[in-house]
């Protein structure tokens, strides 16, 4: 699933966080960095059944089980008895099965164990979790941890969730915590998150990333009245990034419709420009060959151009002789000597030989000219 355009705010490789759009044809909230994995929408919603299934946890002697795990002397051994325990240790004591989690030795397995044992947590008091979680961790696990947890508290009680965080120190963690949240929190309460947003002067330089994060979050439940709502807004603040990134998100889940809605709704000018090249970096991903025929209908000039561009640059990343071969039909005012660049350069590393004969073949114009900087030079 699919998110934002803005300024970078995380550079973390989270297991979990949300999907937005950047330019360059990844999908991540605020404008994350490259590396994060997208959590699907519909995640966001499964505490309920999960913590009505904990109600039936066995119960569990603590006290003995803590006097088996200081006299087990086999750390594998140790570890495996705590797994068995652990729903039910986190169900009766989630700080206490955590604290001993953290004293163990560190390995990528316990790290995960203490992502489970917090996402467990976190279905019956969010807060805790998170509190745990900041005294804690640091970092990437910090990160991957908060980005779960805000999806349960978001779902529960985003308001309290948003007060919380904005309470703590800024750093990249919480603000990559509270870009999920926003996102979780709109998909269910678009109007509430929003609200927050324009009313709360804690948010301070924070306000467009979150709006970006929960204009994403409410085009994954209602699209047409998400990307309604932010292109009003774009205008009004002069942000038309923010709602191609809105659309972009519409786009992930469905490429025709926001497609038809854009040339439909949206007249020419800046906003469906920025648009424009967001859905061709899509097409690129998606079915290229539709997005060639989709160009056509966009209006000549700077539109088409840009997305043009676009489509190019990101299509040569998983095809690069296709890229390139649609690129040599192009008239020289239509791609720039960047994209030409970077279309050259992707075919250069995938398949040098075909690259160089692609280059000889082309006629003398800017496209060779540009081609001919990457490389070995020109012929």
């Amino acid at each position: 699933m699919a998110l934002i355009v803005m300024k970078p705010l995380t550079q973390f490789a989270c297991a979990a966080t949300i999907a937005l759009i950047s330019g360059g044809g990844g999908y991540w909230i605020g404008k994350t960095q490259p590396g994060v994995a997208p959590v699907a929408p519909g995640e966001v919603g499964a505490a309920p059944a999960a913590a009505t299934a904990r109600n039936k946890v066995p119960a569990l002697d603590l006290p003995a089980l803590r006097l088996k795990l200081d006299t087990e002397m086999d750390p594998l051994a140790r570890f495996k008895l705590a797994l068995q325990h652990l729903e039910a240790w986190v169900a009766r004591n989630p700080a206490d099965a955590l604290d001993w989690l953290a004293s163990q030795p560190a390995s990528r397995r316990r790290n995960e164990v203490i992502r489970m044992a917090l996402k467990q947590f976190s279905e019956t008091d969010a807060r805790g979790a998170a509190e745990w979680a900041m005294k804690n961790l640091s970092g990437g696990d910090l990160n991957n941890s908060l980005i779960a947890i805000v999806n349960q508290w978001a779902n529960g009680n985003g308001q309290e969730a948003a007060a919380w965080f904005l309470k703590r120190p800024a750093t990249r963690e919480r603000d990559a915590a509270l870009e999920n949240m926003f996102f979780a929190w709109a998909s269910n309460e678009p109007a509430a998150a929003l609200n927050y947003i324009g009313t709360n002067s804690d948010i301070g330089e924070l306000s467009p990333t979150l709006r970006r994060a929960a204009l994403a979050g409410w085009a994954k439940s209602d699209p047409e009245a998400a990307v309604t709502a932010s292109l009003a807004t774009a205008r009004t603040l002069n942000d038309p990034a923010q709602f191609a990134n809105t659309l972009a998100n519409w786009a992930t889940m469905d490429l025709e419709a926001s497609s038809q809605w854009l040339l439909g709704k949206v007249p020419a000018g800046e906003p469906r420009t920025a648009a424009a090249r967001e859905l061709a970096a899509i097409y690129a991903q998606q079915a290229p060959a539709a997005g060639v025929n989709w160009l056509e209908k966009l209006a000549a000039g700077e539109e088409r151009n840009a997305a043009a561009n676009t489509l190019a640059a990101e299509w040569t990343r998983s095809s690069p002789a296709e890229a390139a071969k649609w690129a040599a039909t192009q008239n020289s005012s239509v791609l720039t000597a960047e994209a030409v660049s970077e279309i050259s350069e992707n075919f250069l590393r995938k398949d040098p030989a075909a690259f160089l004969a692609w280059r000889k073949a082309l006629p003398p114009g800017p496209i060779k000219d540009a081609a001919g900087q990457v490389g070995e030079g020109p012929e």
